[in-house]
């Protein structure tokens, strides 16, 4: 006689996911802890796995990355989630990207590897490996292990089969894309992520559009690609950003890669207008990418003949890179700095 109480909390599990496809996350957040409820005393334990699970994704897409973490951590550590290759390759990968968020790409390296080793265990569990692999990915890349990076890059493109939605297939051509831009794979780079704008979809997925296009004019700008098909992607990035509304911290990435585009176009005026207000905010971005602020920061102060503040912004940004544990891009600042002493050439 248990029928019609399974349903209830099905059906409340069902809702919660429509709100959150719709993007209202509080409501969703709400609604799945409602599902999460109803599961638990219908004795239906899966289902309630996976409604705190959507209580994550509703977490991590609003942007609060401390208590994304501490959930996903907390499912990750569940005696559920020991007992099936999927639910831990799953709660892993969400970890990883949480430790990713907060900067500690080391550990965020280790968990999206164990993650994707267990998902390899399980053929049906291809979804889930590429997710893991991507998560792997992108920690090696905002490391600067490029080459395991890409090492890594070479494994996720043999998932990319016609077994896999185009959706899974475009994320998965775009984060190849990214690093080998950060490689200085530039063809490649713009031959993935070509890849990868044939798949994704403005009209499939807003927010998604947004995202890849702000990485895209990310990476190419990186490669100090200042060119027309940059600016169409940071266009492209800010009107799909508008349209979807965006956490504080998406609109915060995305002024950023904007003043990237204004500093390497010689607009130093209009790239301190962004900058000195974002780093100012900077501390709700991953530690790694408030580190990047401040050193576009500095460059553009020193460009505009502010040189004390620029060496502040320089010091700030080599103590976030430390603190990310990147020492390559902290002596990248260093050796940045040094050569501004000296009055050299300054180098990216």
């Amino acid at each position: 006689m248990q029928s019609p109480h399974l349903a209830t909390h099905l059906v409340a599990g069902l809702n919660a996911r429509a709100k959150w496809k719709a993007r209202d996350f509080d409501e969703a957040f709400k609604m799945a802890a409602e599902a999460a409820e109803l599961a638990r005393d219908a004795g239906d334990e899966l289902a309630w796995w996976n409604m705190r699970y959507l209580q994550a994704e509703c977490l991590r897409d609003q942007g609060t990355i401390e208590e994304y973490l501490a959930l996903a951590t907390s499912l990750n550590d569940h005696s559920l989630t020991a007992s099936s290759a999927e639910l831990g390759a799953k709660a892993g990968t969400m970890v990883a990207i949480g430790l990713q968020g907060l900067g500690r790409l080391a550990e965020a390296a280790t968990m999206a590897a164990d993650a994707a080793k267990l998902a390899a265990t399980d053929p049906d569990l291809l979804y889930v490996q590429v997710l893991a692999q991507r998560a792997l990915i992108a920690a090696l890349a905002e490391s600067r292990l490029l080459d395991d990076a890409w090492r890594e890059c070479l494994v996720l493109e043999t998932l990319i089969s016609d077994d896999i939605d185009e959706d899974t297939a475009g994320k998965g051509y775009w984060v190849i894309g990214n690093v080998a831009f950060l490689a200085d794979r530039v063809t490649d780079g713009g031959r993935y992520h070509d890849l990868a704008a044939e798949r994704l979809s403005p009209s499939k997925d807003v927010d998604l559009w947004a995202r890849f296009n702000r990485a895209s004019a990310e990476m190419r700008l990186q490669a100090k690609l200042g060119d027309a098909a940059t600016l169409r992607c940071i266009e492209r990035a800010e009107l799909a950003t508008d349209i979807v509304g965006g956490s504080e911290r998406d609109h915060l990435e995305m002024s950023l890669v904007r003043a990237h585009w204004n500093y390497l176009a010689g607009d130093m005026q209009e790239a301190l207008a962004i900058l000195e207000p974002l780093c100012s905010r900077s501390s709700i971005l991953a530690t790694q990418t408030s580190a990047e602020a401040h050193f576009l920061f500095g460059r553009t102060l020193l460009a505009s003949e502010r040189h004390e503040e620029g060496m502040a912004a320089f010091e700030e940004a080599a103590k976030l890179f430390d603190q990310a544990a990147l020492p390559e891009r902290s002596a990248a600042v260093r050796e940045h700095l040094r050569q501004s002493v000296r009055g050299g050439p300054h180098g990216e």
